[in-house]
């Protein structure tokens, strides 16, 4: 089993991609010891505000693993190589490090990954890739800019390759087919974050309050069994029952399972959080800290890690954040049990992962290699991989049950595989980032009490639309 994870404080706020880590990369260090060679990563965690993207310094690793000629790589750094991008965290650890290396044992095709970047700085570098002259082979891509690039025809409709390779779809969840759209499939889904609530066991225990269920089920785990419970663990301000308001999918999560489609329409042209299922579900989270108290008032998540700090310090009892958080809470709480449990269920029991997905840019030089890569770290090898790393769910069903611990807990982390059958991610537009920008203000006046999320949501619904269909 490959430990090369790093303990990484996870993105809870504005944002649906991991901290950069503090740590040196252990999967450097393993390519060290075995190969003699290695760049060790570290990157150092800025104390800033939340509101601002991630800034942090990495310096590239790369895998040196020889090859022989393969395709025309000239432009890409000598024969054989595939080149890549990405930002900085542990999934572009693992893609550049142990499933390079898997690759390359199977292909004598060496990756060659540019310098990794702190998130933030790869969303304003990755549209100059894509269309500068010489993009990498391989890219990883933000979500919320497929159907963006797609229209602009800068990825690779990849349905050819999966015909050619005879591709069984059956080996893999659902959201493999996340990245299909009317004009092909523009990209390739390699795994799942899966989002589900961490909860102190020690703290359900001490006071008396009925463990959440370890598998997705309603039952005894509503949106009332929840606030019930959350109300049990508060003891004022010393002690909080939950914190779900700080992850921005709490904006997809609980319009979806209060009946309403999300956050846009499924052709991503309304913005539907202002819908009547929208609204009704963004008060009742608000009204966790206004109403019922069980919640910290919003000024007190605002701080670089605050959620983080009350978790591990025991000061709230249940918090909502994706799998890829599970490395930095299992080297980071040491005073008590703590698991995993899912979201509580209403008209539905959906959770939204992050999605981890890579692209074949249409001027790449090596598309065919690329693919071979792209399919390597899908396959049941591959996944395995980024399973026992315990980063995220793999795509592939059958390496999903590869699935670990990276430490003596959580003891559930099997919930994150059935947790990939009931994600729901939010609908593509083509102008996502422009309507966030717009509604997140309002929704933060709400978190804030300064408006009712009728209100806010109604009065920003024209200008979010206006963007939306540009």
């Amino acid at each position: 089993m490959w430990k090369g994870w790093r303990s990484v404080a996870p993105r809870t706020v504005r944002s649906r991609k991991p901290r950069t880590s503090r740590l040196c990369s252990l999967a450097a260090q393993c390519m060290k010891e075995s190969h003699g060679e290695g760049v060790c990563m570290t990157s150092r965690s800025l104390p800033m505000n939340r509101r601002a993207f991630l800034a942090a310094t990495a310096a590239a690793a790369s895998v040196t693993v020889a090859g022989c000629a393969k395709g025309d790589n000239k432009a890409q750094g000598g024969a054989g190589t595939l080149s890549s991008a990405g930002w900085d965290d542990p999934i572009n650890d693992l893609m550049n490090g142990p499933i390079a290396e898997g690759f390359a044992k199977q292909s004598e095709t060496t990756l060659r990954p540019q310098a990794a970047v702190p998130f933030g700085d790869f969303q304003t570098r990755f549209r100059t890739l894509l269309a500068g002259g010489q993009p990498p082979d391989v890219m990883r891509l933000n979500d919320d800019f497929l159907v963006e690039v797609s229209d602009k025809k800068l990825s690779t409709d990849l349905e050819p390759y999966f015909k050619e390779s005879g591709l069984d779809r059956s080996a893999f969840f659902p959201i493999f087919d996340w990245a299909k759209l009317p004009s092909g499939h523009r990209g390739l889904v390699t795994g799942t974050q899966v989002r589900c609530l961490f909860y102190n066991k020690t703290l359900f225990e001490k006071e008396g309050v009925p463990l959440p269920p370890k598998d997705w089920t309603g039952d005894h785990w509503s949106w009332d069994d929840f606030l019930a419970a959350a109300k049990a663990l508060t003891k004022g301000t010393d002690q909080y029952g939950a914190i779900i308001s700080s992850d921005t999918a709490c904006e997809e999560i609980w319009p979806s399972n209060n009946g309403g489609p999300g956050t846009f329409s499924e052709d991503g042209t309304k913005f539907t959080l202002a819908d009547d299922p929208g609204v009704e579900a963004m008060q009742w989270v608000a009204d966790l800290t206004l109403k019922h108290h069980v919640q910290p008032a919003w000024g007190e998540l605002l701080p670089d890690q605050a959620v983080e700090r009350l978790f591990t310090s025991g000061r709230a009892a249940m918090i909502l954040s994706a799998s890829s958080s599970i490395a930095y809470y299992a080297d980071n709480v040491k005073d008590f049990e703590w698991d995993l449990a899912p979201v509580p269920a209403k008209e539905q029991q959906y959770q939204t992962g992050g999605v981890v997905l890579y692209i074949i840019p249409s001027k790449a030089k090596n598309p065919d290699d690329a693919w071979k890569y792209l399919d390597y770290a899908i396959s049941e090898e591959g996944g395995a991989l980024l399973a026992e790393a315990g980063l995220a769910v793999p795509v592939n069903k059958k390496a999903a049950e590869s699935l670990k611990s990276p430490g003596e807990y959580p003891k559930n982390i099997k919930l994150l595989v059935p947790g990939a059958e009931h994600n729901k991610n939010i609908n593509s537009t083509k102008a996502t980032a422009a309507a966030v920008a717009l509604y997140r203000p309002q929704l933060e006046r709400v978190y804030a009490g300064d408006l009712t999320a009728g209100k806010a949501l109604s009065d920003i619904r024209g200008q979010v639309e206006s963007a939306l269909n540009v």
